[in-house]
């Protein structure tokens, strides 16, 4: 009987240290913050997952995105939620996601915004950043978001700490 109990407890525990390599590699992703554009540092945000975390290839996503931002106003009808998959040379892998903000949240004040449905590219390389951005839309083709604030993530392997949201 003791063997049998020693046995089942040896079994057990390589069952158990067998199974960890693989828990590894299905972290949450963990967003941070986004590099400064010269003297404009952008508000982090914080941004939790609803579905599968990572995102699945081709399969709609939610994020619910919430923070403070410190300097700006998030504007009802103009400020906008940015989304976007690039890759590590900070080219967008599909169009981003684009929401606006249905409601005026002053400086200062805590916010949550919930989007759902954001579409994910049908085809994600191994390795590629995903950005989460707050801000008002300009009319400039190069820079077409004045950004406040902002998450950033690299899923897959080591950030370069590259964004493709302005």
């Amino acid at each position: 009987m003791k063997n049998f109990i020693f046995a089942f407890i040896l079994f057990a525990l390589l069952l158990t240290v067998n199974a960890a390599p693989f828990q590894l590699n299905k972290r949450a992703i963990t967003f941070s913050a986004c590099p400064t554009a010269g003297d404009h540092p952008f508000d982090l945000l914080t941004v939790h997952i609803g579905g599968p975390d990572p995102p699945e290839p081709g399969k709609p996503e939610s994020f619910n995105v919430s923070g403070k931002m410190t300097k700006y106003n998030i504007k009802k009808n103009k400020s906008i939620l940015v989304i976007g998959y690039g890759d590590l040379n900070g080219q967008l892998l599909h169009d981003a996601y684009i929401q606006t903000f249905t409601e005026s949240i002053s400086k200062g004040r805590q916010f949550t915004e919930l989007a759902s449905d954001v579409p994910t590219p049908p085809d994600l390389p191994s390795t590629y950043t995903l950005a989460v951005a707050i801000g008002d839309p300009v009319d400039d083709p190069d820079a077409p978001v004045d950004t406040y604030g902002c998450a950033l993530a690299t899923v897959g392997g080591k950030s370069k700490n590259l964004i493709f949201i302005n």
